[in-house]
């Protein structure tokens, strides 16, 4: 059985008003595998996530354990690896080369003024030993893995010359040749069309089968969560109201919630589906 990797015990959030948007929250990821977050807007999940990576602002009151788990035998982290407790310069160090985030929407993670290549390749040097001539060529490798036709060129156009996928695709690609430990990927695909969807989804079951990554994977979207996840949380106004392994929650769902979830987007699971090329006829049963 895989240790885990992260272990989230009560996280509890809420504003300088009392209001509280995240209540006890508690999971764990083990290594290796793909947890996938599921709710509507507002229920959490982004907040849950960006608590974790230390992104959320003064103005919310975090409570509970997030225990961090690390290998990296150069990271040393205090009070047992709970990531509330660690200072803005070690949080820092984390981001990126241990723990990467993949946004929703790409074009808010690269700088408009500068292009692709020279924000990647000061990316790989911030974070390793690396000459800016190797840089350069492991970001043209980088480019052409990912399945985008002329490095050099894509290398050198600016975020707004490209597609939300293509840029997309370059923020995973980037982030995968950081050879983080934890890749939390808030959204990645709702802001793309059904082509650009297939591809990032292609490049998520990449990562689970050829690398060491372990992911967390936020969309409110049940065909992609079917997808690419082995274990489901499914979250309803700022608390988890079930948990449990893919089959479990798509086939025999025991709350209310998380049988409305699957019901209302039921026609909508089975058109991605269709166009990603499943026939499986066992995932448009009918749940109970």
């Amino acid at each position: 059985m895989s240790s885990s990797l992260l272990e989230v015990n009560k996280l509890t959030v809420t504003l300088d008003n009392g209001n509280k948007l995240l209540d006890d929250v508690s999971f764990k990821i083990n290594r290796h595998s793909c947890l996938g977050i599921v709710g509507e807007s507002g229920s959490g999940k982004s907040l849950t996530c960006k608590a974790i990576i230390g992104l959320l602002e003064p103005y919310f009151n975090v409570s509970g354990q997030i225990l961090f788990k690390s290998h990296q035998a150069k990271l040393t982290l205090a009070n047992n690896g709970d990531l509330l407790q660690q200072n803005k310069q070690t949080l820092k160090q984390i981001r990126g080369k241990v723990i990467s985030i993949i946004l929703q929407h790409p074009m808010s993670a690269f700088d408009p003024l500068y292009c692709i290549g020279k924000q990647v390749v000061e990316t790989l040097q911030a974070h390793q030993v690396i000459s800016k001539k190797q840089a350069m060529t492991k970001a043209l490798e980088m480019i052409e893995n990912i399945g985008l036709n002329n490095p050099q060129e894509i290398y050198r156009k600016y975020p707004h010359q490209l597609s939300g996928g293509m840029l997309q695709r370059v923020m995973i690609g980037l982030a995968l040749m950081l050879e983080p430990e934890l890749i939390i990927a808030d959204e990645p695909t709702t802001a793309l069309d059904s082509i650009s969807q297939f591809h990032i989804l292609k490049m998520f079951t990449e990562i689970k089968q050829n690398s060491k990554t372990t992911v967390i994977f936020i969309s409110h979207d049940l065909g992609v969560i079917h997808h690419i996840a082995d274990d489901i949380i499914v979250m309803n106004k700022g608390k988890i109201v079930e948990t449990g392994s893919r089959e479990q929650i798509f086939y025999h769902p025991q709350h209310d919630y998380t049988r409305y979830l699957i019901d209302t987007r039921k026609q909508l699971l089975n058109k991605f589906n269709a166009i990603i090329g499943f026939n499986n006829p066992n995932l448009i049963t009918e749940t109970t």
